[in-house]
């Protein structure tokens, strides 16, 4: 920014050479533009902002074209603004400002008679880029690069779908209004909407919590990089319903062993799918985590065999605990010596979920409608529970959040491979 900045006597100017891949657009050889003071931090400050102001300038002409658009001129008027000390406002709101401060704007803007632009943004002539609704999705998306680092296609697509979907029901429910006229009473009538559903039996008060997330995330983005002046924080507050406990029930440990793990049993299922409900019985991992296995991740010749659950390219965990080395025992340790390369048979572990649990169904393997594939999980953990293991190192096996800070290295996998013994599964 300093190569911006030059002082001439004792005041300081903001002087930049118009670049080549701008000059079609922008026929100034020079921007030259007083800073209106003699001090260096003042200058190299109020440079910054004008720096910015520039730049999404020449970005809004490349893009249309030669044509500023309406929302760059908007926040190039917030910006200029900022650089003379002033918060944008139009100028309505102006007049309502204490008399100081409009004779400070007027100043200021006889000072830069010359500059439009600099008179505009300081007297709120700037229009209001109009937001709607519809537009949102399409702006909220390159927002959100830093969240989607690492994830896969599939990964990416199971993000974002349920949070465009969100965003196209709140449209539904309050019409495509633009995003600065969202008001709370437009949130209620989104969550009655809403109500009517769960009354008609369509959706849980679950589904309706994470909708009502995405959509204030949507809002909450949007609006904060287009400056729009609404706390979604105050919109969305105390609207989250109630949530019946619907977590998936656990197997019996002895249902597992004698029905599901039994000589025979699962015989007409392809044998991956097979080996998955082994590998899950007895490390209590994720379909998506075992799935994901890479062969560098399963260490067979090791004093303790083991699996270590972690990211690669491409391919992010759910969580940061997600990551975690599992001793291999009884039932997940035959599943990897007939896989030692992982398993390879599925892309996505949704796949092989929804195969594993259409025979589960066909084949009475569900002791109730609401046990699948992932009820796994839950009696693994159960398992660990019934033989009295300590809190901290079942959250280590599950890749559980654990409350507080993190100190140390966690248990060490011999720790965690003799609780293991104590409930692995037998394999005849």
């Amino acid at each position: 920014m300093a190569n911006y900045v030059f002082c001439r006597g004792k005041n300081y100017y903001y002087r930049r050479r118009v670049p080549e891949y701008v000059a079609e657009y922008d026929d100034r050889k020079m921007i030259k533009i007083s800073l209106g003071t003699k001090d260096e931090k003042e200058a190299i400050r109020k440079a910054s902002i004008y720096n910015d102001y520039i730049e999404d300038y020449w970005r809004s002409l490349i893009k249309g074209g030669g044509q500023c658009d309406a929302d760059a001129e908007y926040r190039t008027a917030i910006k200029l603004a900022k650089a003379h000390g002033f918060a944008y406002k139009n100028a309505v709101d102006i007049a309502k400002e204490p008399l100081e401060e409009i004779v400070e704007r007027l100043k200021t803007a006889s000072k830069a008679i010359e500059k439009p632009e600099t008179v505009s943004s300081v007297l709120g002539g700037a229009e209001v880029p109009e937001l709607p609704l519809s537009s949102c999705a399409d702006k909220y998306w390159p927002l959100c690069g830093d969240r989607l680092v690492n994830k896969s296609e599939h990964q990416i697509r199971k993000w974002w779908n349920p949070r465009l979907a969100a965003i196209n029901y709140f449209i539904t429910a309050i019409g495509d209004k633009s995003l600065k006229s969202v008001a709370r009473s437009d949130i209620l009538q989104f969550r009655q909407w809403w109500m009517q559903r769960i009354e008609n039996g369509e959706v849980v008060a679950a589904t309706v919590n994470k909708n009502m997330m995405y959509v204030k995330d949507i809002l909450q983005v949007v609006g904060i990089h287009h400056e729009v002046d609404t706390d979604f924080d105050i919109l969305f507050s105390k609207i989250r319903l109630k949530e019946l406990e619907q977590s998936r029930p656990p197997y019996d440990a002895e249902f597992v062993q004698n029905v599901l793990l039994a000589p025979g049993s699962m015989s007409s299922l392809n044998s991956e799918a097979r080996l998955l409900v082994f590998a899950m019985a007895d490390t209590g991992a994720r379909e998506s985590e075992l799935v994901g296995l890479h062969k560098e991740d399963i260490f067979l010749d090791e004093p303790i065999p083991y699996i270590w659950i972690r990211a690669h390219e491409n391919q992010a965990l759910k969580t940061v605990t997600s990551e975690r080395k599992i001793p291999l025992v009884g039932a997940s340790l035959y599943a990897f010596q007939q896989l030692p390369g992982g398993f390879t048979h599925y892309r996505s572990a949704d796949t092989a979920s929804t195969t594993i649990n259409k025979y589960f169904r066909e084949n009475d393997l569900k002791p109730t409608p609401a046990h699948s594939l992932y009820s796994l999980r839950h009696t693994f953990k159960d398992r660990l529970r019934d033989a009295g293991a300590p809190e901290e190192v079942i959250d280590e096996l599950m890749g559980h959040k654990k409350s507080g800070p993190k100190y140390g290295r966690g248990h060490m996998l011999e720790n965690k491979y003799e609780w293991l013994k104590r409930i692995e599964f037998s394999v005849l």
